[in-house]
């Protein structure tokens, strides 16, 4: 970028080189696109002849087997026999003549015919009478998803394709009705298809390409937990996918459309597809190439484009690199000329190399060079005369500055101190009456619960002896106990004086805590434990600290160290922690309503972590997980008046006075350390004996 702006050669060589590039992605993308328009459209012909002719053959090949079973079935060798077996008793010469008869017929077509895997005969109550297997003779075979086979309706026979329940294999049963002269069915007579055939069929890719795949898919399963699974001679399903695969093409198929598209595979491989619902199949026939076989011709030939234009790019920018030195080189003497007579040699000239506009240039630039030399002389008579005067304000206003700025901090630190001095003056007053009001009303409340309790249970007690011994009341006493539900105030009165009781002591302990806190009935100098200081602080913000709309319960974790008690301004320490706490509170709840997606998952929370450095010095760590100060900020958060709270929220006087009570009353370190994101925390470090600064 610093060469651009400073080099007019570049720029000129550099806008060629940019517009040529623009030209030549437009190019390359136009040409890429129509290429890739023009390609998709002839692998959807090529897809959709594929699916085509596979759907075609495999028609063809279930039409071929349903001839085959039907001229196996119309045998009057296998018909005559079927009918004996199928009419005569099962210990008759009759019967076991035909089953050996019809044993050695089925197993000869099973191993003649290649597409037949199994041929046998079922009774009317679904046993197997005779098979080529032998070892299914005698065997129950019910016929529910067998494919019913006639000499008619040859166009629309619907093969079934469904898992063996004895292998678990995909398989079509292929079932013809055994009937006598009456059209009466005696049995039937079935035969399992061997499926090998199917997977050459629809798997082979016909010459589409090296991603090109053809499959089928099935639907299985109840109609409460049904998955789409591939459907091949050896197995439904597979491993790779045990829930079943699907795309778009796969979900269009199966809901009995037929279209085509770009989408995503089973894979998550972008493709472009063709899919065709075999609805007389019940399966989904999908062909389809990965995009980028598929779109390889298109990028290839914008790469081509693309190379073929950088190249001549080059070559012309090369050329306009050797014409642009012609024009720079005049100007670079110019600007040359320029700089030596900005550093005060006005002895110097340009040279004029050319004629035209830039040799006018030069030579124009030689004449202001001469106006520039007897203007300088002039010049610097005066600036002498000027620096002397200027010399002489500077350091008056300089010696003004300092007194203003000494004044300016004075003041501002006199009306910091004067604020907080009524600020904690009222506070103090306010928290100290609110204390001493609130204590004689509740110990009054607090010490006459145990009585009240006391009678209350004498008069349950004495209503419980009435009730014992007079049992038989009258009508108007009954009534006003089921009014008043009378076994409900018995159980519920205990319970009501204990809930009042532990109330009034829970005031108790709050007031104690506002006069702890407000320290206004002890002398300004006293030893106090630090921790109650903290206690009562926290007490006073609980309110601050529960759960609203814009910010969720801010969690305090303590950390109490084993303190010595501390000689100090109780009330002033205790006013340095409300101003800790209250800006913790304030920047988590900020920083949560402005970036609730960033701290969602975080819990708002301050750490108070107390220790004895030594025998003479305390610290308190008060920290919280919030945005953390900025560095540019944390400079003069220490500052009167500095804040970067929004108008009326805040003074900027808390830390400011916070660190004069800290290091200048009592002689202590208060430092803060922040790490934006992370959280901040602030240090208070006190001396155990009080010493007072001047």
């Amino acid at each position: 970028m610093y060469f651009w702006k400073k080099s007019l050669l570049i720029k000129i060589v550099g806008s060629f080189l940019i517009l040529s590039l623009m030209t030549i992605s437009i190019v390359g993308y136009t040409t890429f696109s129509e290429a890739r328009k023009s390609l998709k459209e002839s692998v959807f012909e090529r897809l959709n002849f594929a699916a085509q002719l596979k759907e075609n053959e495999l028609n063809n090949w279930i039409l071929d087997q349903r001839i085959n079973i039907l001229a196996i079935a119309e045998l009057p060798e296998i018909n005559n026999q079927a009918k004996i077996l199928l009419t005569s008793q099962k210990s008759s010469p009759e019967y076991e003549l035909s089953q050996t008869s019809l044993q050695t017929f089925l197993t000869s077509f099973t191993n003649s015919i290649k597409s037949l895997q199994e041929i046998f005969i079922l009774s009317k109550s679904s046993r197997i009478l005779v098979s080529s297997n032998s070892d299914k003779v005698g065997k129950y075979q019910p016929l529910i998803q067998y494919s019913k086979i006639t000499k008619y309706d040859i166009d629309k026979l619907i093969s079934n394709f469904y898992r063996s329940a004895e292998t678990g294999k995909p398989i079509i049963t292929f079932a013809i009705p055994i009937v006598n002269e009456n059209g009466k069915q005696l049995g039937t007579l079935a035969t399992h298809l061997n499926l090998e055939r199917i997977d050459s069929i629809i798997r082979k890719k016909a010459g589409l390409g090296q991603t090109a795949e053809i499959y089928l898919v099935g639907n299985i399963g109840s109609s409460l937990s049904m998955k789409n699974v591939f459907v091949s001679a050896t197995k439904f399903g597979s491993e790779e996918f045990p829930d079943g695969v699907s795309s778009q093409g796969i979900n269009n198929a199966l809901n009995g459309q037929n279209g085509k598209g770009l989408y995503r595979n089973y894979k998550g491989v972008p493709v472009i597809g063709v899919y065709q619902w075999l609805e007389y199949q019940d399966l989904a026939l999908l062909a389809e190439i990965e995009q980028k076989e598929a779109f390889a011709p298109a990028r290839h030939l914008a790469v081509s484009i693309v190379f073929v234009g950088m190249t001549l790019a080059v070559i012309m920018a090369t050329a306009m690199l050797l014409l642009g030195r012609q024009i720079v080189r005049p100007i670079l003497a110019i600007a040359h000329t320029a700089k030596l007579v900005s550093k005060g040699d006005l002895t110097q000239k340009v040279p004029v190399l050319t004629k035209d506009e830039i040799g006018l240039l030069a030579r124009t630039f030689n004449e202001m060079i001469k106006q520039l030399e007897s203007s300088y002389q002039e010049l610097s008579n005066y600036s002498h005369i000027l620096e002397v005067k200027v010399d002489e304000r500077t350091q008056e206003l300089k010696e003004k500055n300092t007194y203003l700025e000494q004044t300016l901090y004075k003041l501002k630190q006199t009306q910091a101190q004067l604020i907080q001095n009524e600020k904690m003056v009222g506070l103090g007053q306010l928290i100290a009456g609110v204390a001493h009001e609130i204590n004689n009303p509740v110990n009054f409340i607090y010490g006459n619960i145990g009585h009240a309790r006391g009678y209350a249970e004498d008069l349950l007690d004495l209503l419980n002896l009435y009730q014992q011994y007079f049992p038989d009341q009258i009508a108007e006493i009954i009534n006003q106990e089921t009014t008043i539900d009378l076994a409900f105030i018995k159980e519920d009165f205990p319970s009501l004086l204990n809930s009042m009781e532990e109330g009034s002591k829970r005031i108790q302990e709050i007031v104690l805590s506002l006069r702890n806190f407000s320290r206004h009935d002890e002398s300004k100098q006293k030893q106090v434990n630090i921790h109650e200081g903290i206690d009562s602080t926290l007490l006073i913000l609980r309110n601050r600290l529960k759960p609203k709309s814009e910010c969720p319960e801010i969690q305090i974790i303590k950390e109490y160290g084993n303190l010595p008690l501390v000689e100090c301004l109780a009330s002033q320490v205790n006013q340095v922690f409300m101003n800790i706490l209250a800006n913790g509170i304030d920047a988590l709840e900020m920083s949560w309503s402005e970036s609730k997606s960033k701290f969602i998952s975080i819990q708002p929370q301050i750490k108070i972590k107390t220790q004895a450095i030594n025998k003479d010095y305390i610290s308190i760590h008060i920290s919280d997980n919030g945005p953390g100060i900025p560095e540019e900020v944390k400079k003069r958060i220490f500052d009167p008046f500095y804040t970067t709270k929004p108008v009326g929220k805040g003074t900027g006087l808390g830390l400011s006075l916070s660190y004069q009570i800290i290091v200048e009353k009592h002689g202590g370190n208060f430092y803060c350390n922040s790490v934006v994101d992370l959280g901040t925390e602030f240090v208070i470090e006190l001396p155990v004996v009080y010493e007072k600064k001047k």
